[in-house]
C-alpha cells in the first residue's frame, strides 16, 4: 500500500514557457519552487545561448532577461509541433518576436500555459469563451431551426508586445507524474496519499476528472488561485469499486500524454472503457496505444484498437507476462502501476526510460 506525501517534479512545459518568456523579460525574475528533472539542464544551456543571465539554485531559477536582444535567432524545436496547440504557441511566439499581433480560433481550451504566461509577464490579450450558454438548450434549438451554426469557440487575440515586465513566478508540479502516484494509490489496497501542488488548470490537468469518472477517490485540498493559475493538494484513496466509462474526444483533450495511466486504470473498471480520440491526436497517441494493447493482451485482458481509439474490458486479475513499454517512459509508469498491483514477478522490460524524465520516482513510492 502506499501512505504519505508526495512532492513532485516541476510541470515541464509550463517552466520553459515561464523561463523563456523570463529570458526576453525586461529586468530579473525570479521563479520560486523549482524541481528540475534532467531535461531543465539543457534548457538553460538554451537560454543562456540567448544572451539570458541565469542564477540557478536549489529550488529557484534567477532570469536576468534580455530585454528581446537576443544574441542570435531562435531555435523553437523546444515548443513541439506533435499537437495543434504547440503549433499555436509557436505561432504565438513568432508574432511575439517580430512584434506582430496573433489571432486564433479553438473549439475547445487545450493546454492554455504559455497564453497565461504572457499575461503574468504584462501582455495585453484576450482569451475568451464566445457563443451562446450551454445551458440555454432553447436558444440552441432555434438556432439549429434557423440553419444557424451556434457554436462555442476560445478566442485569442494577442496585441503587438513591445517588452515584457519581469516577474515572480511559481510554477507547480507535473501533471502527468501526480497522475502516476494517483493511480497507484487508486488501484492498491488499503493507499491513501497527498500530492502537494499539483497544477490544477483545467486546459491540462482532466486527467483527475477522468479518473473520478471511473470512481477514484480523489478530493482537492487547499485549492490556490493567483491570476490564471491554479494549483492545490489532491488527496487519493484506494478505490474499491471502479466503473467503465467512454470517453469522448472533448474530455481526452486536455489529457491526451496521461491516457495510459487512465487505461491502466480502466483495467480494473468493471464493464467497458472506451477511449475516442480527438482526429488531431490519432497520430499522436497510435503508437502508446499499440504498446499498451500488446501488454494488455498478453495479461489477460479484453481490449482492442480501433480507427478512432481504443476499447477495453476490466478484469479482477491480470496476468502480467513480460510487460514491455518499448522505451515510452509514460506507458512505463501505466504497466509499472499494473505491474505491482498484479504483484508481478519480473520487472517491466525498458523501465529505465522513467529515469531520464522523473528521476527515482519509482523508488519514492517503494515499489
Amino acid at each position: 500500500m502506499l501512505k504519505g506525501e508526495f512532492e513532485l517534479y516541476t510541470e515541464k512545459e509550463a517552466f520553459f514557457n515561464c523561463a523563456f518568456l523570463a529570458a526576453l523579460a525586461n529586468g530579473s525574475t525570479i521563479i520560486h519552487g523549482v524541481k528540475a528533472t534532467p531535461e531543465f539542464g539543457a534548457f538553460a544551456d538554451y537560454l543562456k545561448s540567448m544572451g539570458a543571465n541565469l542564477n540557478v539554485k536549489e529550488d529557484s531559477w534567477e532570469i536576468e532577461g534580455t530585454n528581446f536582444k537576443c544574441n542570435q535567432p531562435l531555435n523553437l524545436d523546444w515548443v513541439g509541433e506533435s499537437q495543434p496547440y504547440m503549433q499555436r504557441n509557436k505561432k504565438i511566439i513568432e508574432c511575439l518576436l517580430n512584434g506582430e499581433p496573433f489571432h486564433c480560433e479553438e473549439k475547445i481550451a487545450v493546454n492554455d500555459s504559455l497564453i497565461r504566461e504572457l499575461a503574468s509577464f504584462g501582455v495585453e490579450l484576450e482569451w475568451k469563451l464566445d457563443g451562446p450558454d450551454e445551458e440555454d438548450e432553447l436558444a440552441k434549438r432555434m438556432a439549429r431551426a434557423k440553419g444557424v451554426k451556434n457554436e462555442r469557440k476560445w478566442i485569442c487575440d494577442i496585441l503587438p508586445v513591445r517588452s515584457l515586465l519581469a516577474r515572480d513566478r511559481f510554477v507547480p508540479g507535473s501533471v502527468t507524474e501526480a497522475a502516476f502516484l494517483a493511480l497507484m494509490a487508486s488501484i492498491v489496497s488499503g493507499s491513501e496519499i497527498l500530492i502537494k501542488t499539483v497544477a490544477l488548470d483545467t486546459t491540462r490537468a482532466g486527467i483527475f476528472a477522468a479518473f473520478k469518472r471511473l470512481g477514484a477517490d480523489i478530493e482537492v485540498e487547499s485549492r490556490h488561485e493567483k491570476g490564471r493559475d491554479v494549483w492545490g493538494n489532491l488527496r487519493v484513496k484506494y478505490s474499491q469499486e471502479l466503473k467503465g466509462r467512454r470517453f469522448n474526444a472533448d474530455s481526452l483533450c486536455t489529457c491526451l500524454e496521461e491516457i495510459p495511466l487512465l487505461a491502466a486504470m480502466a483495467c480494473f473498471a468493471e464493464g467497458e472503457s472506451i477511449f475516442s480520440l480527438p482526429h488531431f491526436a490519432k497520430d499522436f497517441c497510435k503508437p502508446a496505444f499499440e504498446i499498451l494493447y500488446k501488454n494488455f493482451k498478453s495479461a489477460g485482458i479484453e481490449c482492442g484498437l480501433y480507427e478512432d481509439g481504443f476499447i477495453l474490458r476490466g478484469v479482477p486479475e491480470i496476468n502480467p507476462d513480460n510487460f514491455d513499454c518499448k522505451g515510452n517512459a509514460i506507458v512505463g509508469l501505466a504497466l509499472h502501476a499494473l505491474n505491482k498491483k498484479a504483484k508481478g514477478k519480473n520487472e517491466v522490460i525498458g523501465i529505465e526510460c522513467i529515469e531520464n524524465i522523473y528521476p527515482e520516482t519509482i523508488n519514492k513510492i517503494g515499489a
